[in-house]
């Protein structure tokens, strides 16, 4: 068996996943599937997913918010997804005052910062970083040249080309 590919999952990839499933929850309806989470259910064998509390925080937010979920439904949502990708959970990290340095030294969107906190867990776990913020993309090439950061479309390309 080939070696899988380690992926970082944040909040852009997977929070379809949960504002669907809140959806359905709230509505009684059943459960849209996302196209994208259909590909990462369709292969768990080729590729080892691992997440963190930033992503669990934002998702957690999102679903209190945005459908009045409580911590329990949440939660119950949370491990659900885990356990459907037998998903790694990174529950601490720690950052310093050089992602000050870094925020201060290259101008970019609020947003590209947040995900730049997730692209920082994702290198210390040896992860590919998958996102769709093109801006974080072309600065992780710059400052962190050991880890792969690509957009979705590249990861399809990636696991149908090594089959």
């Amino acid at each position: 068996m080939k070696q899988k590919i380690r992926v970082y999952l944040d909040t852009n990839m997977v929070l379809d996943v949960f504002i669907n499933r809140a959806r359905a929850l709230r509505k009684g309806e059943n459960v849209l599937l996302p196209r994208k989470y259909e590909f990462m259910l369709a292969n768990k064998e080729k590729i080892e997913f691992v997440t963190s509390f930033i992503t669990k925080a934002e998702v957690a937010r999102e679903l209190s918010s945005g459908f009045g979920l409580n911590l329990e439904e949440i939660e119950d949502l949370w491990v659900d997804f885990a356990i459907s990708l037998d998903c790694q959970f990174v529950d601490s990290f720690t950052f310093n005052a050089d992602i000050a340095k870094f925020a201060a030294s290259v101008q970019m969107k609020l947003r590209t910062l947040f995900n730049f906190m997730h692209l920082l867990i994702a290198a210390d776990k040896n992860c590919c970083f998958v996102t769709g913020d093109k801006d974080l993309i072309e600065k992780a090439k710059v400052l962190l040249g050991n880890i792969i950061v690509i957009d979705y479309i590249k990861l399809r390309k990636l696991i149908e080309d090594a089959d």
